[in-house]
């Protein structure tokens, strides 16, 4: 598989005023972050923190900075768990069972750091950020607005099921099963697709055969629900190219530099 920044404008994300009458979206700004690193492991369990496998990328003045904010890191890493084995309708795998773990390591751009430098003029995507970043950590009602996207390119043309399509591209806010860990220089946020609806989790492992036939975009954001809070703004994203579970890293090594 390959993999790059995905292009923020493929997102459109709420705008106000009024998004609760009006439903406006737009494409979004430049994301916040950008991704510097994307690997891909398969074990028999998920992969609960990233640096129990993988050394953190080390580069000197952009991993390392200081942003002027003791809560806002220049890393962020959100670590998606897809299902491994066919999901059983009647018991949601949580924590254990053959799991794919996609980390994606993403650095601070040089436009948000300079935002950073003063919040009170900084755009409402960068304050909605700093607000998560603060309150994340102990509080689920706060944490529950991360959203991801996911959309296949073309995907009318590839043989994926009517009623799986029409999620394409479709936002979900990660409430429950999502994790928060705070390191010294990075927040990793994982995404245990394991505890998602049972018709989420088997379309998604239905189509893992196919996923080498398909260029993924995927984006995160953090659900804004007052004005202020908007624009959304894209947090980071990756663009996959021909994903193969055949090839992912199967556990057994010690550390990997990613």
């Amino acid at each position: 598989h390959t993999y790059s920044n995905v292009d923020s404008k493929l997102f459109n994300l709420r705008i106000g005023p009024n998004y609760k009458k009006n439903k406006q979206k737009a494409p979004s700004a430049p994301a916040l972050y950008d991704l510097i690193s994307m690997d891909f492991l398969y074990a028999d369990a998920p992969l609960k923190q990233i640096g129990d496998k993988f050394r953190l990328p080390n580069i000197p003045g952009l991993t390392d900075i200081s942003t002027g904010h003791s809560h806002i890191p220049p890393l962020l890493v959100v670590n998606t768990w897809l299902p491994g084995e066919e999901p059983s309708m009647f018991a949601k795998n949580t924590l254990e069972g053959e799991t794919y773990s996609i980390p994606l390591v993403f650095v601070l751009s040089k436009d948000t750091l300079g935002q950073l430098q003063n919040l009170e003029t900084a755009s409402p995507g960068v304050k909605l950020w700093s607000e998560w970043c603060k309150r994340a950590e102990k509080e689920e009602s706060f944490r529950g607005r991360f959203k991801c996207m996911g959309m296949i390119e073309n995907i009318e043309n590839t043989g994926v099921p009517k009623f799986i399509q029409g999620y394409n591209g479709k936002p979900a806010l990660v409430t429950k099963s999502g994790t928060f860990h705070r390191h010294a220089n990075y927040i990793e946020f994982s995404i245990n697709v394991n505890m998602w609806a049972f018709l989420a989790r088997k379309g998604l492992y239905t189509l893992t055969p196919t996923f080498p036939d398909f260029i993924f975009n995927v984006g995160f954001t953090i659900e804004a629900r007052k004005d202020e809070e908007m624009p959304e703004v894209l947090l980071g994203g990756c663009r996959l190219l021909h994903l193969d579970t055949e090839k992912a890293v199967v556990d057994g090594v010690d550390d990997v530099e990613i």
